[in-house]
């Protein structure tokens, strides 16, 4: 949780599971549910990773947010975010915030 400030997000689940579908990181920050796709890369030979949550899998992630949702009592904002870490040796992270929604 180097990633965000860990005083400022907290971290409900990781590769949380339910359905058919999966959601790799659940966090509470800054008064958003953000529900995570993370995503590595080593090049961009088949171009950009986060231009690989295609739609289908942009519905799976929804769909498994809403059974998320159901099961718990959060009423305030929520979002969809990918983070893509670069394994080319920059070890670069980048984080798009509402990549979908």
């Amino acid at each position: 949780m180097t990633f965000w400030n860990a005083k400022a997000t907290k971290l409900l689940e990781r590769n949380y599971r339910s359905g058919r579908g999966e959601i790799d990181i659940i966090v509470i920050r800054q008064r958003l549910l953000l529900f995570v796709e993370v995503k590595t890369h080593t090049n961009l030979w088949h171009g950009a990773p986060e231009d690989k949550v295609r739609w289908c899998q942009q519905q799976k992630i929804k769909e498994t947010a809403q059974r998320y949702l159901s099961n718990c009592f959060w009423e305030g904002q929520i979002r969809f975010d990918v983070i893509v870490v670069y394994m080319d040796g920059s070890n670069e992270i980048r984080h798009f915030p509402g990549y979908f929604g």
